[in-house]
């Protein structure tokens, strides 16, 4: 039976979010750990698990999004910080982790199906799309901000499995987020953190996965 592999996108497909971080506050009189600091506040604030669900969920729109985590940064740091430009600066930065993508290749001409599932919000969705030629690259491309549901919710997984037809216990979610890893688990999935440091054991875990499906498919046939 075919395996499903789904990547998430920032993070694991492009270089790690701190990095990516780092590199955006280069040049801007707040570190990343001060505007990290200000996403968890923003989260605790309006009751989400992180600071971009607060947007990626629709709780508030990306220009009040920014202007909250200014005003943040402001209170906590006595910082002031001008975040016009911030989604192009950001989507910019358009390092990828080839490691990955090419072995996300090498299993999708081997027969898997291969695809992207990404929590993001709607004012993103065209950069998004200008990122990757994804449909040359991927079998499907599933983002919250269309399917009304994000990670780790079961609806986002349940539309997955709907969408490549494979079920869920021979699908398998590759994050670099622990809370969605583990939300794929209780949706019924095979999940591991990836991404960064993280590749070369996800690598390693879907390769047993193909070599624990492809023994059970030889003892059937046996």
């Amino acid at each position: 039976m075919t395996l499903a592999i789904w990547t998430d996108f920032r993070g694991v497909l492009t270089v790690p979010l701190s990095e990516g971080l780092a590199r955006y506050c280069q040049d801007k009189p707040f570190t990343p750990r001060q505007l990290g600091a200000c996403l968890a506040a923003l989260a605790n604030r309006h009751g989400c698990p992180d600071g971009m669900a607060v947007l990626d969920s629709g709780v508030l729109t990306e220009r009040e999004w920014l202007d909250e985590i200014s005003g943040l940064l402001s209170q906590q740091f006595g910082i002031t910080g001008s975040f016009s430009g911030m989604a192009e600066e950001w989507w910019s930065d358009r390092r990828l982790n080839h490691q990955w993508l090419q072995f996300l290749q090498e299993r999708r001409q081997a027969g898997d199906f291969v695809a992207v599932m990404s929590n993001l919000p709607p004012e993103w969705r065209g950069r998004f799309e200008e990122f990757l030629p994804w449909h040359d690259l991927f079998d499907a491309v599933i983002v919250s901000c269309e399917v009304g549901a994000r990670k780790p919710e079961s609806d986002i997984f349940r539309e997955a499995e709907r969408v490549s037809r494979v079920p869920g216990r021979s699908s398998v979610l590759v994050d670099d987020i622990t809370a969605n890893v583990q939300g794929a688990r209780d949706a019924g999935w095979n999940a591991v953190v990836g991404g960064g440091d993280a590749t070369d054991a996800s690598i390693a875990y879907i390769e047993e996965l193909v070599s624990l499906r492809s023994g059970l498919q030889e003892g059937q046939h046996s």
